[in-house]
């Protein structure tokens, strides 16, 4: 069954809303300026942000007549249930393969195996996927000092922590 967008973005806000409030509960460290929750609250925001954004963009079309739901066609079941099972073997590849293989490998190869299969520009996301893990192993590992493993490329941590 397909939502309306301004169902799917009022759940969103409402998600992003639970995360924001679930993210306040957790402890604050002495130690640093920012907790455990600044991540998720980040997050939870932007959820928040995007839901507004989804739910709105229908009330700024004009003429337009949406249902609130509707049934796909067989085809775009066969479609949904090839999507989410990517997805959710791309994240089951990542979480088992992210200690034996490292960062900076495992996150790389998640990425472009969903850019691939949902853009379908190969080029492009390759280096989306590239430039994206350097960005994300950057933020957490430089930024928010999180010791993300290393895997294979061990004994090339010193040279690769920039």
């Amino acid at each position: 069954m397909c939502f309306d967008d301004r169902l799917n973005g009022l759940v969103f806000i409402l998600l992003g809303g639970v995360v924001v409030f679930l993210a306040q509960q957790l402890p604050t460290l002495t130690f640093i300026d920012y907790g455990p929750g600044f991540f998720p609250t980040l997050i939870g925001c932007v959820m928040i942000i995007a839901g507004s954004v989804i739910a709105l963009k229908p009330l700024l079309q004009r003429g337009s007549t949406i249902a609130w739901a509707a049934l796909p066609s067989a085809q775009s079941w066969l479609q949904a249930l090839g999507s989410i099972g990517v997805v959710v073997g791309t994240i089951a590849f990542f979480i088992a393969t992210l200690n034996s293989l490292g960062f900076l490998i495992a996150m790389p190869i998640s990425l472009f195996v969903m850019l691939a299969f949902f853009d379908r520009h190969i080029v492009r996301d390759i280096v989306i996927a590239f430039i994206g893990s350097i960005l994300m192993h950057s933020f957490f590992y430089q930024l928010m000092s999180v010791q993300l493993p290393w895997g294979l490329l061990t004994p090339f941590a010193g040279v690769l922590t920039w």
